[in-house]
């Protein structure tokens, strides 16, 4: 891999000419460092002539840092001159203090004086030792809304106990607004840890990966802000969270408390070292692809075989979709993937029509065609909102059909007339 660096998450935007779709693409990838080279990337330990990592000294070693990944990424774009596809990037660990704890300033420092003049300065400002200008940004590109939320500006001395536990904070209500505000169908959070577990369960470097993938923590009130943090982007309309930390590409779903699923994308797999363990995800999250996380088994060990790639998005008005490219080190070509993550915009999504039958166990709702989203919908019912059964021979007859719009007329199976006190019903879109 040719990108040695060290900005460990970052989103490329690139405005593509319009075709007959007037489709455009941007590129999702993170954790652009090489493994432990300071001559063309960044060292993971951080390590300094003099051992010293907070002084002048070494904010000139940083800075150096970032000047090899500028140089990397020069073919994409051209720092010195300004032109070329736009990088916008968001901090990771490595660009905080690698060891989890205190941010080391002169290292904040020289990524600030590197990248952010490169980012929308309409980050949250709340004071003078919490201005987040230059490193949380929000950004609008056509029918795309970026938000990319620092999660290491703020550091809690006393939460220490465990890898990264004095970060497991962010400016929510900032999030929130930034998603809120716009009306752009398609929405995409960025940070650098992630939310939930898709990979990792287990002991020694397991034990680490797991706390890596809950970046509020594990405890139940970091549950509980997780929930609160998840329900607030999705019901603001947030589809794709977009991550790295853990250097796999991996996709998985889950979904808030109120109905709403979001795809978290792990893209941790843009030239770091790949992780070595992976295991089954936590309790809630659904597992749609991995890029190259092959499990190797020789007894009791197990490994993973790794690629490096990145994530490629395409706009079009009736669906964004992400495609997976793979890098073969052999000859430097690429391999796409087969799966494709299809992300719906509103218009797509499912709203059930009121009044209906519920003793018959008939219902309608509105949908876009699907021949142009490539979606599928399915029927769920639950009794206590909790558990969820899929009805699988439900019947969906579509009745009307209205500049793409469909109206469907679902027909629950079993017997009839319905005799439970309590039944939810819920479309979900796939």
């Amino acid at each position: 891999m040719t990108v040695l660096a060290a900005v460990t998450l970052m989103a490329v935007v690139a405005a593509n000419a319009a075709s007959a779709q007037n489709s455009w693409s941007f590129v999702m990838l993170g954790d652009t460092r090489d493994a432990n080279n300071t001559s063309t990337g960044i060292n993971p330990s951080l390590n300094t002539a003099d051992g010293n990592f907070t002084n002048l000294a070494a904010k000139a070693i940083y800075a150096g840092f970032f000047d090899n990944w500028k140089a990397a990424m020069q073919p994409v774009f051209d720092y010195s001159t300004g032109t070329g596809i736009p990088i916008y990037t968001v901090r990771g660990n490595h660009e905080s203090n690698d060891t989890g704890l205190a941010p080391i300033e002169v290292l904040k420092q020289a990524y600030q004086e590197a990248f952010s003049r490169y980012v929308p300065a309409n980050g949250p400002n709340n004071g003078f030792t919490n201005d987040q200008r230059g490193f949380s940004w929000s950004l609008t590109h056509n029918d795309v809304t970026f938000v990319a939320a620092d999660q290491y500006f703020n550091f809690d001395p006393v939460a220490t106990n465990t890898p990264w536990s004095g970060y497991h904070y962010l400016d929510q209500a900032w999030v929130t607004q930034q998603l809120r505000q716009t009306a752009s169908p398609y929405k995409v959070l960025i940070s650098h840890e992630p939310i939930f577990q898709a990979i990792g369960n287990g002991t020694g470097e397991e034990a680490v990966n797991e706390d890596a993938q809950h970046f509020f923590g594990t405890n139940a009130a970091a549950i509980q802000t997780r929930s609160k943090f998840w329900n607030e982007i999705g019901d603001a309309g947030a589809q794709i969270y977009l991550c790295g930390h853990l250097h796999l590409e991996v996709i998985a779903s889950t979904t808030n408390d109120h109905g709403h699923t979001i795809i978290q994308l792990l893209a941790g797999n843009g030239g770091a070292p790949p992780q070595n363990y992976i295991y089954g995800p936590e309790s809630g999250v659904t597992p749609l692809y991995n890029n190259g996380n092959t499990l190797v088994t020789n007894g009791t060990n197990v490994a993973v075989s790794g690629s490096f790639g990145f994530a490629l998005a395409t706009v079009q008005a009736d669906a964004m979709a992400v495609r997976y490219f793979s890098l073969n080190t052999a000859d430097n070509s690429w391999t796409i993937s087969g799966y494709v993550t299809q992300i719906a915009p509103p218009l797509a999504r499912p709203i059930i029509q009121l009044p209906f039958d519920p003793r018959a166990g008939i219902f309608k709702y509105t949908r876009q065609d699907p021949t142009g989203t490539g979606l599928i919908y399915r029927i769920e019912t639950s009794h206590n909102l909790t558990s969820w059964s899929g009805d699988a021979t439900a019947t969906q007859t579509v009745t009307a059909t209205s500049d793409k719009l469909q109206t469907v007329q679902v027909t629950l199976s079993g017997p009839k007339p319905i005799t439970e006190p309590k039944l939810f019903i819920r479309v979900v879109v796939q």
